[in-house]
């Protein structure tokens, strides 16, 4: 890696000349390793120093860790009326010159430049703080800087760290079972772009582990699932960047695994950003019955940013929660910065779980093409009790407002009540719609006896103003008990 720095002289003048030393900032850069493909379309300057930018069939970006101040100047082939530079909420100046676009970092941040009203080939820019090189502690598993790896399957154990350093690009995945005490640090790569040439893996798939600390890396092209957590317990995910876009890249999976810490993480899926789930995983527990899953409680998602493509949704909790009780779970101070199709916000509840004391708060949604909140109890694909017969799911499919969602007829009612949950003490507060469309939102239960209660929505604003009721927000409300605004 590289650092680069200089001094300054600055004369102030009290009752005679005086000189002050300072340092200008600090770069952090990391070699690039053989094999990855520059961007054809984007060059980029921090402080006039030119950095790499990795091309993606979607979205390039750039990495680089930083202290102070830095100019960042981003030079693109074409001609330049407008930029959006993501999270709105960061507030950042910009201008333009010609086919050039200049603006100030003094803080780390996780951006997704977009040119002209595209996001199509928006660039991402993920600048971290400056980190030092992983050295002792654990049995280290070290992938240098300036290298590519194809790994295949990494297997970790317990007390494994696994260090992917900056400028390294590893092709693989990670896999742990019945670990205890595992990290996966690093500033570097975890590739997915071999998944054409052997089955596609879940790019980091953990079952029953505790005490996991997944840090700093960016994973990118994901075929799959890309973080799943099943059966764990005491999870922390700090400062992950995903850059992922097949169908059905999910990004954090949590399936019956509680005590988890989500923070400052940045990711765009075609699938669910954030998903929390109960299941047995693959049947590993067959003495289960029904394909039981764990409770789920004690989960944070804050300071981060999101991107969900046409697939899923932005923050989901469900289909499959096959569980007792799910509760005790917050999003906080978060941006969702594209939701193609889905919901920003979704609690589909498609099996037998109470879901319950949810708080969402400060949530900044910039682009909502489909939905903002949608809160559902329902029969579903994936309910424990669907059809067994995939023609007569495929009749059923309801087609409208959800996906994969099945019309339950007249006269079934009963038949699929037994498996029908419940949703209730939810609390949003502080969501604020401030860009794109006008999304609708949907809070409808099953029946009177399964039905969404005790929903509080306080202090929501779609375009500054304030929504005081299901008419000003959009809302369709059904088999629903207490839905107070205020």
């Amino acid at each position: 890696m590289k650092y680069s720095s200089a001094f300054c002289l600055l004369p102030l003048i009290l009752a005679f000349p005086f000189y002050v030393l300072c340092q200008v900032p600090e770069i952090q850069e990391f070699p690039v390793p053989p094999e990855s493909k520059e961007a054809p379309d984007y060059k980029m300057k921090v402080n006039g120093r030119e950095v790499f930018v990795y091309n993606s069939d979607f979205n390039p970006f750039v990495i680089f860790n930083f202290e102070g101040t830095v100019d960042i100047e981003i030079i693109t082939a074409n001609d330049l009326k407008w930029a959006d530079i993501r999270p709105l909420s960061d507030s950042i100046s910009w201008r333009l010159d010609k086919n050039s676009l200049f603006f100030q970092l003094s803080n780390p941040a996780n951006l997704s430049i977009e040119f002209n009203g595209e996001s199509t080939r928006a660039l991402f820019i993920f600048a971290g703080r400056i980190t030092t090189p992983y050295t002792s502690g654990g049995n280290l598993i070290m992938y240098q800087g300036g290298r590519t790896y194809v790994t295949g399957m990494i297997d970790l154990k317990s007390n494994d760290v696994l260090y992917i350093e900056g400028g390294a690009l590893v092709k693989g995945h990670v896999q742990a079972n019945h670990a205890r005490n595992i990290r996966i640090l690093g500033n570097g790569i975890l590739d997915g772009s071999l998944s054409d040439k052997i089955p596609p893996h879940r790019m980091i798939d953990l079952f029953d582990c505790s005490n996991v600390e997944i840090r700093d890396i960016t994973i990118h092209n994901s075929p799959t699932w890309t973080i799943v957590a099943s059966d764990c317990d005491s999870l922390s995910i700090i400062n992950i960047k995903q850059v992922n876009w097949k169908f059905g890249s999910d990004g954090i999976d949590l399936v019956g695994t509680s005590h988890v810490m989500i923070e400052n993480c940045f990711m765009k899926n075609n699938d669910d950003c954030i998903v929390i789930k109960s299941f047995d995983p693959e049947n590993k527990y067959p003495d289960r019955r029904m394909n039981l899953g764990r409770n789920v409680t004690d989960i944070h998602v804050k300071n981060s940013t999101f991107w969900n493509m046409p697939w899923g949704n932005a923050l989901e909790i469900g289909f499959e929660l096959r569980c007792d009780s799910v509760s005790g779970i917050e999003f906080r101070d978060i941006d969702i910065i594209h939701v193609e199709r889905g919901a920003g916000i979704s609690i589909h509840n498609g099996d037998f779980s109470r879901v319950t004391d949810i708080l969402y708060e400060n949530i900044n949604i910039e682009d909502s093409n489909h939905k903002l909140i949608d809160l559902a109890i329902f029969l579903s694909q994936y309910s424990i009790d669907r059809p067994e017969s995939g023609e007569e799911r495929n009749a059923r499919y309801m087609n409208g407002a959800w996906d994969g969602v099945l019309r339950v007829y007249p006269g079934e009612e009963r038949t699929y009540e037994p498996n029908r949950g419940f949703i209730n003490r939810i609390v949003f507060r502080n969501i604020k719609v401030v860009d794109g469309p006008f999304p609708f939102s949907i809070i409808s239960g099953y029946d009177s006896k399964h039905s969404i209660d005790d929903i509080i929505i306080e202090n929501m604003t779609i375009f500054n103003k304030k929504i005081d009721g299901p008419a000003s927000g959009h809302f369709t409300i059904e088999n629903a008990g207490s839905v107070i605004f205020r």
